[in-house]
């Protein structure tokens, strides 16, 4: 999904700040001391580095390598149920269900993330509702919870309200009544 230097060139590069392909050359900034590749219209985030000249003389495996990108934290992870987005939704709930799941069988949180192969910190997303986890988590929960975490939606034909009997007067009515009784 991020930059991919050391696979295909610069062809498969994608900026390091929105996620996009990188058309033409990428631009190497600076955003708050971490060495960014990104595309032309991010570059103003930043301070720009320039980029030295490299003669093909001197252009070996050391030159062409580029600065590890630096590790970026994801503060909010938020996934949609996007193959099954048409045929299931995530119940309401989902967090408080997963809490009283979890403390019926006396695990901590540690316990329920070891059970399905996830990170403590996930599970404590999920259940204060941080975090919409993804399909295959949901499905790790509801196997390990024995719960039910997504329902099929219902598809109802929505059809519209049927006309009301009898309409109360507007301010348009009574003026258009007003005018309609003028003429006579």
């Amino acid at each position: 999904m991020y930059s991919c230097r050391g696979f295909g060139g610069v062809a498969n590069l994608r900026c390091e700040i929105c996620g996009r392909k990188i058309q033409g050359a990428p631009r190497y900034i600076f955003v708050e001391g971490a060495k960014l590749v990104v595309c032309q219209i991010c570059a103003k985030f930043g301070s720009e580095i320039p980029t030295p000249q490299i003669s093909r003389k001197t252009l070996t495996k050391k030159a062409i390598k580029t600065p590890k990108r630096p590790i970026r934290k994801e503060t909010r992870r938020v996934s949609k149920l996007t193959f099954f987005e048409e045929e299931y939704e995530l119940v309401e709930n989902f967090g408080e269900k997963v809490k009283k799941a979890r403390e019926k069988l006396g695990w901590k949180q540690e316990d329920l993330a070891r059970e399905i192969k996830e990170r403590e910190s996930i599970i404590r997303k999920i259940e204060t509702m941080e975090m919409i986890p993804s399909f295959n988590i949901i499905k790790k929960l509801e196997k390990a919870l024995n719960i039910k975490l997504i329902v099929p939606i219902s598809k109802v034909p929505e059809t519209p309200p049927p006309p009301p009997k009898e309409t109360p007067l507007t301010l348009g009515d009574a003026i258009v009544l007003k005018k309609k009784k003028s003429k006579r």
